[in-house]
């Protein structure tokens, strides 16, 4: 049986995973043939939620500057981690028990596309040359598409768009030998949807075809900002530190034959919630109101995390490379 199935799951639904002690127990009470199912995706789930949440907070809450909002400024952008993925092409899943493994990994680009919308919600107050406590409202509309990757298929339940929403505080404007300062808080969360796939076991020298699902998928991310940035002409360049907060929950839903036309059902509730640091540095072309902007960091420290299952160049806690761009204009 393999596990490509939940690969997708995990990569594509910012998957979840409980502490290790509870993972191997709440697996060990499956049926037999289920178990090795649900420690392998378990385990995925795991390594691959520091990547996929952090694609979806990225840097700053505003792509390239930390001033205050003028009206109203839209913004487009992608966000991406470097990331490695877990190669099952090769792997076998027991239907007898859970074995330990190391799994190879495979690097690839884990992305996060995202519409961003600033809004001037008060100016700030004049302290001699410095205009100092503006605040700016915050809006995120994040994206599931109802379609098939291969052989995975991905559903929203309730519709495919997701409201985050959240404040910046600035606290210094941009004047002269100044930098802007300023500090955020944002939600971001995404639609509720349910990830499945089909995979092959094989018991007794049969092979069939078998089914999991990721149900309920709820995903929600927490970040906060501290950031500076200096204009200086049509250059703006930058920069912030923060934490992210991942929160997420989701029911593993497997079917797995035991035998010739005896298939196993079960289910298991995976549910997490971890931080990690985030920093990073800015860049962006200002032309009127038009702004084209990127960011590299990188997400690292907070809770740490372990697995039963290991993998090959895809250390669950070290430091995750990440990169922004996008397009910003304002109104």
């Amino acid at each position: 049986m393999t596990g490509r199935s939940l690969t997708f799951a995990a990569l594509a639904a910012c998957a979840v995973s409980s502490p290790l002690s509870a993972q191997t127990q709440q697996c060990s009470t499956q049926a037999v043939p289920l178990r090795d199912a649900c420690q392998m995706g378990t385990d995925i789930f795991e390594m691959l939620i520091p990547q996929v949440q952090g694609a979806l907070a990225g840097g700053g809450p505003i792509l390239g500057s930390a001033r205050a909002v003028r009206g109203v400024s839209i913004g487009i952008r992608v966000n991406a981690v470097d990331g490695r993925v877990p190669d099952l092409g090769a792997v076998t899943l027991s239907t007898t028990g859970i074995v330990r493994r190391n799994v190879p990994t495979t690097r690839t680009p884990v992305p996060a596309p995202a519409l961003d919308v600033g809004i001037a919600l008060f100016p700030g107050i004049s302290v001699g040359l410095q205009r100092i406590l503006s605040i700016d409202g915050l809006v995120n509309v994040a994206y599931i598409p109802n379609r098939e990757f291969g052989d995975f298929r991905v559903k929203a339940e309730n519709g495919s768009l997701k409201l985050g929403y959240g404040a910046k505080i600035g606290i210094l404007q941009d004047r002269t030998l100044m930098p802007a300062v300023a500090v955020s808080y944002f939600r971001r969360q995404l639609p509720t949807s349910t990830f499945s796939t089909s995979f092959n076991s094989s018991i007794a020298g049969v092979t069939t075809n078998d089914s999991l699902s990721l149900a309920q998928m709820s995903v929600r991310n927490d970040a906060i900002r501290l950031a500076l940035s200096k204009k200086l002409g049509f250059i703006e360049i930058g920069g912030g530190v923060g934490q992210d907060r991942y929160r997420t929950f989701a029911q593993l839903l497997a079917r797995v034959s035991s035998g010739v036309g005896v298939a196993a059902n079960g289910a298991a509730v995976l549910t997490q919630e971890i931080t990690r640091n985030a920093a990073y540095g800015s860049f962006a072309l200002n032309i009127f109101k038009l702004r084209l902007g990127a960011e590299a960091g990188a997400t690292f420290g907070g809770d740490s995390l372990t697995t039963y299952n290991t993998f090959t160049d895809g250390k669950l806690n070290e430091r995750r490379l990440f990169g922004s761009v996008g397009l910003r204009v304002g109104f």
